[in-house]
């Protein structure tokens, strides 16, 4: 089964993960606070990036195409998404290497757009959330500095692929 990552600020949601009563949890989904709404679940162009792994890892090289973007190598909380979630709420994915902002080639085949054009679209994502809470994982700001200056000292990326905020933050 296929995974997707995507970044949310962990705080910003419910404790738990989705009810599996079905009133319970449209009434779990209606108090979604409008933080995480506008903070976890901003569009662009009506889509959401996501990232694709293979599998759950947990592991932070399941997140590398999101800490190259970062300007200094903070905390990063995460869920991974399964594709069935996707399938249930009828959010259609759809491949997308060319808005994928990530300075190695090779890693932009796996950038995916989650379509939601509207506030029901919106209402399902956070659905999509709140069902993927289990799913969640933190890599703190230590781990994503010692990976990218891992990456740095392995040639795997150069100092002009990333920010200078960045460069400077970690070496």
């Amino acid at each position: 089964m296929a995974y997707y990552v995507r970044k949310i600020s962990r705080s910003k949601w419910q404790e738990s993960q989705l009810s599996t009563d079905e009133v319970k949890a449209l009434e779990e989904v209606r108090s979604v606070k409008a933080d995480a709404i506008t903070n976890c679940i901003k569009t662009t162009g009506n889509k959401l990036s996501l990232w694709k792994v293979d599998e759950k890892r947990d592991v932070i090289e399941d997140i590398i195409p999101l800490i190259l973007g970062f300007e200094r190598p903070d905390t990063c909380d995460i869920i991974y998404i399964s594709d069935e979630v996707f399938l249930q709420e009828g959010i259609l994915l759809e491949q997308s290497s060319e808005d994928a902002n990530v300075p190695i080639e090779s890693l932009k085949k796996y950038h995916y757009n989650a379509v939601v054009k509207d506030y029901e679209g919106l209402g399902k994502f956070a659905k999509v959330v709140l069902k993927s809470l289990n799913n969640y994982k933190r890599f703190k700001g230590k781990e994503v500095k010692i990976k990218l200056k891992e990456m740095l000292i392995n040639h795997e990326i150069e100092k002009e692929m990333i920010s200078d905020k960045l460069y400077e933050k970690i070496s």
